[in-house]
């Protein structure tokens, strides 16, 4: 067997075989180019139209660092770490004559993925916003997680059984649309909009990677189709989760009228 990239394989090998550090510079040259065009394109917005005086715009230029080093660090952690980590479990767990083991991880892991994501929190906060506080982002939060872990069980049942995609897709964006009929309005957009939030960097990384290692190994199964199209599934996921919420709450307006779908 070839060796894997160490930074972008997502059958990534053993984990123990990869460098902590392996590809970091690297990280750092392929993330410079975008946020350099993104610098430059505020500083053009800056000299032409913001003027912005200089100790905001220092101030600004300092968060692009962090934010610049946060997101080398936060990338080459997932690529060293989950993507390899996360492979071994779906091979380990796809040699196993129950298969069926591996519906369960998957909800487990939507979950704590998901209750992990800084994304869905900022996502529940808004929703408890737009309610007035009449659902709450703790509420939401758990919803989501157990959403998300369902879908997850779900696909991981897809890649197993070799159901085919259309299967699930098609039924689930049904029953979505006919939520949509009856969810409050408040939610509607919220709702769709959410799928790509619950769908963020370390849920792509761990269920993908657990999905194609399963289907790697699986006597029938090929990692191209069986594997992938986990995160299409997941989308779901938030998308009904929140419009059945919505169902269950009269919801209040940030100016305190009472709007129903």
């Amino acid at each position: 067997m070839c060796r894997p990239d160490n930074r972008y394989s997502v059958l990534g090998g053993v984990l123990l075989t990869l460098s902590p550090f392996a590809g970091l510079l690297d990280g750092f040259k392929d993330v410079a180019l975008p946020v350099l065009l993104l610098v430059l394109f505020f500083m053009v917005f800056q000299f032409k139209f913001l003027k912005r005086p200089f100790k905001q715009v220092s101030i600004l230029l300092r968060g692009v660092l962090l934010a610049y080093i946060g997101l080398v660090l936060f990338l080459h952690g997932i690529n060293v770490a989950f993507l390899p980590m996360a492979n071994e479990i779906g091979i380990t767990f796809g040699h196993y004559v129950d298969y069926w083991v591996l519906i369960p991880i998957g909800f487990l892991f939507g979950f704590l993925v998901t209750f992990a994501e800084p994304q869905v929190r900022v996502l529940c906060q808004q929703i408890e916003k737009a309610s007035s506080g009449y659902v709450r982002a703790s509420l939401m939060l758990y919803t989501l997680c157990i959403g998300v872990g369902v879908f997850a069980a779900l696909a991981m049942a897809r890649t197993i059984f070799a159901i085919p995609l259309l299967y699930i897709l098609v039924p689930g964006y049904i029953i979505a649309f006919i939520l949509l009929l009856f969810s409050d309005k408040n939610f509607v957009a919220i709702a769709f909009d959410s799928g790509s939030i619950a769908t963020g960097p370390l849920t792509v990384a761990l269920l993908i990677s657990i999905a194609t290692g399963a289907a790697a190994v699986i006597e029938g199964s090929n990692p191209l189709v069986d594997g992938f199209g986990t995160i299409g599934i997941i989308t779901l996921a938030p998308i009904i989760s929140i419009q059945v919420v919505s169902l269950l709450y009269r919801v209040k307006s940030p100016q305190g009228d009472n709007k129903n779908g």
